[in-house]
């Protein structure tokens, strides 16, 4: 089971709609087809994890190969924090029972 979310960077007014296509605590991999982005880059992130649950963050790009950016948060909110670590709990659960 690979997890997967829609999400839009934003830098300043521009959305640019993006695909996390690996989460963690620190960070995400996120595929784009901007020519947009450059390392060092803070961006704004906003991903729907759960119907109505949004995460909020800001995101610096470490690095870029083709499509795909490595990113590390670089700001988050208490809130966001629990509600990506909520997030991965469940992820992480899911895929643990499955392997079993």
């Amino acid at each position: 089971m690979k997890v997967s979310r829609r999400a839009t960077l934003l830098d300043g007014t521009t959305p640019l709609p993006c695909l996390i296509e690996d989460f963690s605590t620190g960070g995400f991999f996120i595929m784009s087809n901007q020519e947009f982005f450059y390392p060092g880059q803070i961006l704004e992130l906003k991903c729907e994890l759960y119907p109505e649950k949004v995460l909020l963050c800001k995101i610096e790009i470490r690095h870029i190969n083709d499509t795909c950016l490595g990113t590390k948060i670089v700001e988050i909110s208490k809130d966001a924090t629990m509600l990506l670590n909520q997030f991965l709990q469940e992820y992480y659960s899911l895929k643990l029972n499955q392997s079993t």
